[in-house]
């Protein structure tokens, strides 16, 4: 009797021993394992899903799946890695995010003293700077008047 695996079963081997598919599959042909498309499904698996090795998009969710797993137990298990992963975070955060100038001028209390153009006509009469302006007037207000600050 001739021992018969699945490629599906070799992508979970794989997916469970964080070891590449094609590492498995030497590792199976090796040992004497025969690579069969039509292998009957196993009770714990789903009986819907026959291979990924003829399905692209399945292919591909599984090894997103398994990067993730990967990456996942990496992080929890070794410090260097979450310290690289956790850099790496924060440099891309730094990178995203832009400031636009302010149209709104302050004093040296943190007050409003004036605006650098009009918000009511001209190319900066956009619902963004109203919005932005009205903000800040509401927070003056507030600061003056010693309310709690906007949420």
């Amino acid at each position: 009797m001739t021992k018969q695996i699945n490629p599906t079963d070799i992508f979970e081997l794989a997916r469970s021993t964080g070891r590449s598919p094609s590492e498995i599959l030497d590792i199976a042909q090796r040992e004497g394992w025969e690579i069969v498309e039509d292998a009957a499904p196993m009770p714990t698996q789903k009986a819907e899903r026959k291979s990924v090795m003829h399905d692209p998009k399945g292919a591909i969710e599984l090894m997103r799946q398994l990067k993730e797993d990967n990456i996942k137990k990496l992080y929890k298990n070794d410090p260097y890695i979450r310290e690289g992963i956790d850099a790496q975070l924060a440099v891309q955060a730094a990178r995203h995010t832009k400031t636009k100038p302010s149209n709104i001028q302050y004093n040296e209390q943190g007050n409003i003293e004036s605006i650098k153009s009009s918000v009511v006509s001209g190319i900066h009469a956009t619902e963004s700077n109203q919005i932005e302006l009205m903000q800040a007037i509401k927070d003056n207000i507030y600061k003056k008047y010693g309310v709690g600050s906007r949420a």
